[in-house]
């Protein structure tokens, strides 16, 4: 039997959204279905939502899962006849089997995989790499990465595919490799940074989940609450300021887990909020 993968956050997650007996539920983020799976054991009435079809393809027979962006949660959930909810749970993370299987080039670990990173429409990284110009790269990779390299790996990136298209995983950290002159944790670091700001970019990651909180509030009931899981600083700082901008319609509070229980490793980049809607 494939052992399933366990979400960040897990128990702490479905514990915040208060699972009430018989109320609805929407598992934005359904991924390998842990969090779907634990809120229909708690009595939840779930819909869930992914935008890979993969993901969609591989889920759980018991489960409904619709294939789309968790941006337009609220049309979906509409269309679904699924409304108003008592909660909604997002997870901005991948799931392991996206990153292992998914074959796209999201781990700077698989070497021999095409730079597409594309979670649903739209164009790959590599076809963003060759078509970009220089000042908006090198923005983009300031902005989305935050790694103090970014305008030295865009003007190397640039500089580069004038004689060989930046195709694969390898060809990226080769590029990476040829600026940042350290130790290996170092590199690294840069890797991770600059591999997550390209998803971001080619996914539009941080308008869609903009665009997602709103929808969300707008189908949950009063009392209802949106559990929401972090990777990066961009994302958490746009749902900061979402619920500092909406006051009026929800309150905010952010789940300490690390006071709760020793954080895994995977878990430690990411933070857990709870927006309770007014």
């Amino acid at each position: 039997m494939k052992k399933q993968h366990t979400p960040v956050f897990f128990e702490e997650a479905v514990e915040a959204l208060d699972i009430q007996i018989g109320e609805k539920y929407i598992d934005a983020t359904y991924g390998e279905g842990g969090h779907s799976r634990k809120i229909i054991a708690s009595g939840g009435v779930l819909l869930a939502i992914d935008v890979d079809s993969a993901q969609v393809k591989k889920s759980d027979d018991n489960i409904h899962v619709v294939h789309g962006n968790f941006s337009d949660i609220e049309s979906i959930a509409q269309n679904q006849d699924f409304t108003p909810v008592s909660g909604v749970l997002f997870d901005f993370g991948l799931s392991m089997a996206q990153i292992r299987e998914g074959g796209k080039g999201l781990s700077f670990e698989k070497p021999l995989e095409t730079l597409d990173m594309r979670l649903g429409d739209g164009i790959s990284v590599a076809e963003y790499l060759e078509a970009v110009d220089h000042q908006s790269l090198t923005h983009a990779l300031m902005k989305y990465s935050e790694d103090i390299n970014s305008p030295q790996i865009a003007n190397k990136i640039i500089q580069s595919r004038s004689s060989k298209k930046v195709q694969t995983v390898q060809d990226l950290k080769e590029i990476i490799d040829s600026v940042v002159h350290a130790d290996m944790t170092t590199q690294k670091k840069s890797y991770a940074r600059i591999f997550q700001a390209l998803r971001i970019i080619v996914n539009d990651e941080l308008e869609h989940i903009k665009k997602a909180l709103q929808g969300a509030v707008n189908i949950v009931r009063p009392g209802g609450i949106i559990v929401v899981i972090t990777f990066h600083s961009l994302e958490d700082r746009i749902v900061k300021s979402f619920a500092r901008n909406n006051k009026n319609a929800v309150t905010e509070k952010v789940v300490d887990v690390g006071k709760m229980r020793t954080l895994a490793s995977f878990e430690r980049s990411a933070t857990l909020r709870v927006l309770k809607k007014i």
